[in-house]
């Protein structure tokens, strides 16, 4: 078997490493130039889908070095008012609908930064992983599916992956009936390093998974540690991994979230705007809070501010392909209120990796096993969107998802 992948985010590339790991014929196409193109994000909070996916997906020793590039938190999500009192302190499990973990008693949590994260996941798969490939299109036959480029190149496969985000080509041509609404609600992300937060923050903010600070308009700033136990440019040699991860500091991510409404202009007057003027615009709107909050922005990292608008998939029923199929945001996007995207698509991997094994072995037939992936995947997925819906229309006044 060949699978294609479109897309070389946390999703595709821990797909590929379980297939490579379990010797199926896998090449990876990414539409950016390489792996750091574009600013993606900082912290990330994995869940129990997220980290036992990791560790069937990765070697051995890969896996080690994810544990020793990781932050072990306190399992707490902590609410304080706007002068950093504490309000409320939920374990995490609870927060984030995640209670079947500790049920099954799986239940573990990390912060990782995500381009550690990357970092790690595309070891290995240098020969297979392929950037600047800017995907156009499919055509499928009884023989399987071809896949178009921009640049003219054809790839041939026994199927297809889309694993390419939130504006999913493959998707637009997979499942056109797929529809995603405007949340109404936005953010700017940043990050403050540690000595910084440290003066500014609670010690709570520092443990915790994360932190939210909210006023009575639902306008929030959320805080999340990355401590590294070991520093990633000194913890690939520490256990004789003979390539070296770039090098990261101690830091706390920082989000301002809220409706839409208070950013000001409109997404495009925002997009525009540099680092220095979004990190502006996060303590102009935290300005009425008392200074205990308030200067929290005022000390992060220049340079490191972006904007991001959140949308979400609306729930719909998947129609099966015979080869061609769609994991994490490309199928269930979903707003951050329950820090569980990047968990569901790791998880989403680790299925499909699994089902695609059944082909291998005889034990199914391909059509048959992507359909029992995609009923097993949407009920999950789309059952995650909804709670992070209510949760984002509680906490952000996100728009709620249609009936």
């Amino acid at each position: 078997m060949t699978v294609i992948i479109i897309g070389a985010g946390i999703g595709g590339l821990c797909l590929a490493q379980n297939l490579k790991k379990n010797g199926i014929n896998v090449q990876v196409f990414e539409r950016d130039a390489s792996a750091n193109q574009r600013l993606q994000g900082y912290r990330l909070h994995l869940d129990a889908d997220g980290i036992l996916a990791i560790k069937e997906s990765l070697p051995e020793k890969l896996f080690q070095l994810f544990e020793l590039t990781s932050t072990n938190p306190l399992p707490y999500t902590t609410i304080l008012d706007t002068e950093l009192k504490l309000s409320k302190r939920f374990p995490i499990d609870s927060y984030s609908k995640t209670e079947h973990h500790v049920e099954t008693g799986i239940a573990k949590h990390l912060n990782v930064n995500r381009a550690t994260l990357r970092e790690i996941l595309l070891m290995g798969l240098e020969d297979i992983c392929h950037f600047g490939a800017k995907f156009d299109h499919y055509k499928t036959d009884e023989s399987g599916v071809t896949a178009f480029f921009e640049d003219g190149r054809t790839v041939k496969g026994d199927m297809l992956v889309g694993a390419d985000g939130a504006g999913s080509v493959v998707r637009k041509q997979r499942a056109p009936e797929a529809t995603f609404m405007d949340s109404g609600a936005r953010a700017i992300y940043g990050r403050i390093k540690i000595d910084e937060a440290q003066k500014v923050l609670p010690s709570l903010c520092i443990a915790d998974v994360f932190t939210a600070v909210s006023d009575v308009r639902k306008l929030i700033l959320g805080v999340g540690p990355i401590i590294f136990p070991v520093r990633p440019e000194l913890a690939s040699q520490s256990i004789g991994i003979d390539k070296t991860l770039n090098p990261q500091h101690d830091y706390v991510g920082c989000i301002v979230s809220g409706r839409k409404d208070f950013f000001g202009s409109n997404d495009a007057e925002i997009r525009k705007k540099t680092s220095d003027e979004l990190q502006q615009l996060a303590i102009d709107l935290l300005s009425s809070w008392p200074s205990e909050a308030s200067s929290v922005p005022a000390v992060g990292e220049k340079g490191s501010f972006f904007y991001i608008e959140m949308t979400s998939s609306i729930p719909f029923n998947l129609q099966p392909h015979p080869n061609v199929t769609l994991l994490g945001d490309a199928i269930h996007t979903m707003t951050p209120s329950l820090g569980r995207g990047a968990n569901v698509a790791l998880r989403d991997s680790t299925i499909l990796s699994k089902a695609l094994m059944k082909v291998v072995n005889g034990e199914k037939e391909l059509a048959t096993s992507l359909k029992e992936y995609e009923t097993e995947m949407t009920e999950y997925g789309f059952n995650v969107v909804r709670h992070s819906a209510e949760m984002g229309t509680k906490l952000l006044g996100q728009d709620p998802l249609p009936n």
